[in-house]
Protein backbone atom coordinates (compact mmCIF):
# COMPACT_ATOMS: atom_id res chain seq x y z
CA UNK A 1 0.00 0.00 0.00
CA UNK A 2 1.21 3.51 -0.78
CA UNK A 3 2.38 5.75 2.06
CA UNK A 4 -0.13 8.39 3.13
CA UNK A 5 0.89 11.90 2.00
CA UNK A 6 2.04 14.39 4.62
CA UNK A 7 -0.01 17.41 5.65
CA UNK A 8 1.17 20.49 3.75
CA UNK A 9 -0.17 23.22 6.12
CA UNK A 10 1.77 21.90 9.13
CA UNK A 11 5.14 21.83 7.37
CA UNK A 12 4.60 25.22 5.75
CA UNK A 13 3.62 26.85 9.04
CA UNK A 14 6.64 25.36 10.77
CA UNK A 15 8.86 26.70 7.99
CA UNK A 16 7.58 30.25 8.46
CA UNK A 17 7.96 30.02 12.24
CA UNK A 18 11.58 28.97 11.86
CA UNK A 19 12.29 31.82 9.43
CA UNK A 20 10.70 34.48 11.66
CA UNK A 21 12.61 33.39 14.75
CA UNK A 22 15.94 33.17 12.93
CA UNK A 23 18.62 35.70 13.78
CA UNK A 24 20.28 35.40 10.38
CA UNK A 25 18.29 36.67 7.43
CA UNK A 26 20.42 36.45 4.32
CA UNK A 27 22.10 33.13 5.15
CA UNK A 28 18.76 31.26 5.04
CA UNK A 29 17.55 32.71 1.76
CA UNK A 30 18.34 31.72 -1.77
CA UNK A 31 20.02 34.46 -3.78
CA UNK A 32 18.16 33.23 -6.85
CA UNK A 33 14.76 32.77 -5.20
CA UNK A 34 12.26 35.01 -7.01
CA UNK A 35 10.11 35.51 -3.90
CA UNK A 36 13.17 36.65 -1.92
CA UNK A 37 14.14 39.09 -4.66
CA UNK A 38 10.60 40.53 -4.76
CA UNK A 39 10.50 40.75 -0.97
CA UNK A 40 13.79 42.66 -0.90
CA UNK A 41 12.31 45.18 -3.34
CA UNK A 42 9.34 45.92 -1.06
CA UNK A 43 9.57 49.48 0.23
CA UNK A 44 9.47 50.59 3.87
CA UNK A 45 8.88 54.14 5.15
CA UNK A 46 11.92 55.67 6.86
CA UNK A 47 13.27 59.02 8.04
CA UNK A 48 16.84 60.23 7.54
CA UNK A 49 18.61 61.18 10.78
CA UNK A 50 21.35 63.14 9.01
CA UNK A 51 21.85 65.41 6.01
CA UNK A 52 23.81 63.31 3.50
CA UNK A 53 25.42 64.88 0.40
CA UNK A 54 24.78 63.30 -2.97
CA UNK A 55 21.74 61.23 -2.04
CA UNK A 56 19.14 63.70 -3.29
CA UNK A 57 18.43 61.40 -6.25
CA UNK A 58 16.55 59.12 -3.84
CA UNK A 59 13.80 61.75 -3.74
CA UNK A 60 14.18 62.93 -7.32
CA UNK A 61 16.85 65.64 -6.79
CA UNK A 62 20.05 64.40 -8.46
CA UNK A 63 23.22 66.10 -7.26
CA UNK A 64 21.54 67.48 -4.14
CA UNK A 65 21.83 66.46 -0.50
CA UNK A 66 19.10 64.58 1.24
CA UNK A 67 18.09 66.61 4.28
CA UNK A 68 17.83 65.47 7.87
CA UNK A 69 14.24 64.56 8.71
CA UNK A 70 13.37 63.68 5.11
CA UNK A 71 10.75 60.94 5.04
CA UNK A 72 10.95 58.56 2.12
CA UNK A 73 10.21 54.97 1.17
CA UNK A 74 13.23 52.80 0.37
CA UNK A 75 13.51 49.13 -0.63
CA UNK A 76 14.21 46.73 2.23
CA UNK A 77 17.63 45.76 0.92
CA UNK A 78 18.75 49.40 1.27
CA UNK A 79 16.91 50.80 4.28
CA UNK A 80 17.58 47.59 6.22
CA UNK A 81 21.32 48.30 5.98
CA UNK A 82 21.03 52.04 6.65
CA UNK A 83 18.90 51.38 9.74
CA UNK A 84 21.57 49.29 11.46
CA UNK A 85 24.76 51.10 10.45
CA UNK A 86 26.01 53.12 13.41
CA UNK A 87 27.88 56.37 12.74
CA UNK A 88 29.47 56.11 16.21
CA UNK A 89 32.05 53.56 17.20
CA UNK A 90 30.28 50.43 18.45
CA UNK A 91 32.92 50.17 21.20
CA UNK A 92 32.32 53.64 22.61
CA UNK A 93 30.82 53.09 26.11
CA UNK A 94 29.89 56.77 26.50
CA UNK A 95 27.27 56.63 23.74
CA UNK A 96 23.75 55.96 25.06
CA UNK A 97 21.28 53.69 23.29
CA UNK A 98 19.08 56.70 22.41
CA UNK A 99 22.01 58.59 20.92
CA UNK A 100 23.07 55.47 19.05
CA UNK A 101 19.60 55.11 17.52
CA UNK A 102 19.68 58.72 16.39
CA UNK A 103 23.19 58.22 14.99
CA UNK A 104 22.02 55.62 12.51
CA UNK A 105 21.52 56.85 8.98
CA UNK A 106 17.77 56.23 8.96
CA UNK A 107 14.99 55.34 11.38
CA UNK A 108 12.36 52.94 10.12
CA UNK A 109 8.66 53.66 10.54
CA UNK A 110 6.15 50.84 11.08
CA UNK A 111 4.80 49.97 7.62
CA UNK A 112 1.08 49.73 6.90
CA UNK A 113 1.36 45.94 6.87
CA UNK A 114 1.88 45.84 10.65
CA UNK A 115 0.26 49.05 11.89
CA UNK A 116 -2.17 49.07 14.81
CA UNK A 117 -5.24 48.82 12.56
CA UNK A 118 -3.94 45.69 10.83
CA UNK A 119 -2.89 44.07 14.09
CA UNK A 120 -6.32 44.71 15.62
CA UNK A 121 -7.95 43.18 12.53
CA UNK A 122 -5.75 40.11 12.95
CA UNK A 123 -6.83 39.74 16.54
CA UNK A 124 -10.54 40.07 15.74
CA UNK A 125 -10.81 38.15 12.46
CA UNK A 126 -7.59 37.16 10.71
CA UNK A 127 -9.49 35.50 7.84
CA UNK A 128 -11.03 38.82 6.79
CA UNK A 129 -7.68 40.47 6.03
CA UNK A 130 -6.61 40.99 2.43
CA UNK A 131 -2.93 40.19 2.84
CA UNK A 132 -2.29 40.36 -0.89
CA UNK A 133 -3.41 43.98 -0.89
CA UNK A 134 -1.11 44.80 2.02
CA UNK A 135 1.79 43.08 0.28
CA UNK A 136 1.97 40.19 -2.20
CA UNK A 137 5.02 39.01 -0.23
CA UNK A 138 3.45 39.66 3.16
CA UNK A 139 5.11 36.91 5.20
CA UNK A 140 8.48 37.53 3.56
CA UNK A 141 8.10 41.19 4.55
CA UNK A 142 7.41 40.13 8.14
CA UNK A 143 10.49 37.91 8.10
CA UNK A 144 12.64 40.85 7.00
CA UNK A 145 11.14 43.14 9.62
CA UNK A 146 11.60 40.62 12.43
CA UNK A 147 15.23 40.12 11.46
CA UNK A 148 15.77 43.86 11.87
CA UNK A 149 13.81 44.31 15.11
CA UNK A 150 13.16 42.04 18.06
CA UNK A 151 9.36 41.89 18.25
CA UNK A 152 8.28 38.55 19.75
CA UNK A 153 4.68 39.73 20.25
CA UNK A 154 4.37 40.56 16.56
CA UNK A 155 5.78 37.16 15.60
CA UNK A 156 3.32 35.44 17.93
CA UNK A 157 0.41 37.43 16.46
CA UNK A 158 1.43 36.68 12.87
CA UNK A 159 1.85 32.97 13.62
CA UNK A 160 -1.54 32.79 15.33
CA UNK A 161 -3.08 34.58 12.36
CA UNK A 162 -1.44 32.17 9.94
CA UNK A 163 -2.81 29.18 11.86
CA UNK A 164 -6.36 30.55 11.65
CA UNK A 165 -6.00 31.35 7.97
CA UNK A 166 -4.44 27.94 7.31
CA UNK A 167 -7.60 26.21 8.50
CA UNK A 168 -9.62 28.32 6.07
CA UNK A 169 -7.10 27.63 3.29
CA UNK A 170 -7.41 23.91 4.01
CA UNK A 171 -11.22 24.15 3.81
CA UNK A 172 -11.03 25.84 0.42
CA UNK A 173 -8.36 23.43 -0.83
CA UNK A 174 -10.57 20.49 0.17
CA UNK A 175 -13.48 21.87 -1.85
CA UNK A 176 -11.62 23.27 -4.83
CA UNK A 177 -13.62 21.09 -7.21
CA UNK A 178 -16.97 21.95 -5.63
CA UNK A 179 -19.64 23.27 -7.96
CA UNK A 180 -20.12 26.54 -6.05
CA UNK A 181 -16.48 27.23 -5.16
CA UNK A 182 -15.97 30.81 -3.93
CA UNK A 183 -12.76 32.45 -5.20
CA UNK A 184 -13.00 35.64 -3.12
CA UNK A 185 -10.91 34.36 -0.21
CA UNK A 186 -8.21 33.00 -2.55
CA UNK A 187 -7.66 36.50 -3.95
CA UNK A 188 -6.72 37.74 -0.44
CA UNK A 189 -3.84 35.28 -0.06
CA UNK A 190 -0.24 36.39 -0.25
CA UNK A 191 2.26 34.37 -2.31
CA UNK A 192 3.23 32.14 0.64
CA UNK A 193 -0.41 31.29 1.29
CA UNK A 194 -1.04 30.65 -2.40
CA UNK A 195 1.73 28.06 -2.35
CA UNK A 196 0.20 26.62 0.79
CA UNK A 197 -3.18 26.41 -0.97
CA UNK A 198 -1.65 24.63 -3.98
CA UNK A 199 0.31 22.19 -1.82
CA UNK A 200 -2.76 21.45 0.32
CA UNK A 201 -4.91 20.89 -2.76
CA UNK A 202 -2.33 18.46 -4.13
CA UNK A 203 -2.02 16.76 -0.74
CA UNK A 204 -5.80 16.26 -0.58
CA UNK A 205 -5.81 14.87 -4.12
CA UNK A 206 -3.07 12.39 -3.26
CA UNK A 207 -4.90 11.42 -0.08
CA UNK A 208 -8.10 10.66 -1.99
CA UNK A 209 -6.08 8.67 -4.50
CA UNK A 210 -4.35 6.74 -1.71
CA UNK A 211 -7.66 5.90 -0.03
CA UNK A 212 -9.01 4.46 -3.27
CA UNK A 213 -6.03 2.12 -3.64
Amino acid sequence: MATAPASAPVSASASLSSSCSSSSNRSEMSYYDLDDILADSEKLPCSFNHTIPGLGYLEGNPGKSIKQGTKIELPIWLCGVLAVIDTHSSNDPTVSSTTRDEARFVSLVDPEAINEKVQNAMKSDAKSLDLHKLSPQYYKLIERWCNLFYEPQLVELIMESLKKRSFEINNFASNVYAKHFNNDFIYTLDEFEKKLFKETSESNRLMRQWLRE
